[in-house]
C-alpha cells in the first residue's frame, strides 16, 4: 500500500473546477460583438448620419442573446450565486460609471436622438454583459 494514500477509493481527487463548455460564456460573449457591431456600424458613418436598421437589428440579436444567457444562468443547479453577485457587482458600478460618461459626451457632442438612443442602449447592454461575464466565470468554478 503506498503511504500516501494515493490509487486508493478514499483519496480525494483535486477539485479543477467546473471544465465543461457553457451556452452562458458564448450567448454572452455573442451579445457583446453584437453590441460592438452595432455600435461600429453607425461609428463607419460619422459624422454623416447612419442608416439605423442594421445597428437596431444587431441591437435586437444582442439583447436576445443576453436574454438567452440570463436564463441557461438562471437554470444551472448549485451555482455560486454568493460568488457570482460579488463579483458581478462591482464590475457593473464600473461599467454604468463608463456608461453614463460616454452617454454624457454623446450628448454633449450634440449626437441626433435616434441614434444617441441606439447608443445608449448598446452600451446599456455592453454594461450589463461585462459584469455576468466575469462574475459567472469566477463563480462556475467554486464547489457547491
Amino acid at each position: 500500500m503506498n503511504p500516501s494514500g494515493a490509487g486508493t477509493p478514499e483519496a480525494e481527487e483535486p477539485y479543477l473546477g467546473d471544465r465543461s463548455r457553457s451556452p452562458v460564456v458564448g450567448c454572452l460573449l455573442a451579445s457583446i460583438v453584437s453590441a460592438f457591431l452595432s455600435v461600429g456600424i453607425i461609428a463607419a458613418y460619422l459624422p454623416r448620419p447612419a442608416p439605423l436598421s442594421w445597428s437596431v437589428g444587431f441591437l435586437v440579436a444582442s439583447a436576445a442573446l443576453l436574454a438567452a444567457a440570463l436564463v441557461f444562468l438562471l437554470r444551472r443547479r448549485g451555482f455560486a450565486w454568493r460568488l457570482f453577485f460579488a463579483v458581478a457587482r462591482w464590475i457593473l458600478v464600473l461599467t454604468l460609471v463608463f456608461t453614463v460618461m460616454a452617454v454624457y459626451v454623446f450628448v454633449s457632442d450634440g449626437t441626433p436622438a435616434t441614434t444617441l438612443a441606439v447608443m445608449a442602449v448598446v452600451l446599456l447592454l455592453a454594461a450589463v454583459d461585462i459584469p455576468v461575464l466575469l462574475g459567472f466565470s469566477v463563480a462556475r468554478h467554486e464547489r457547491a
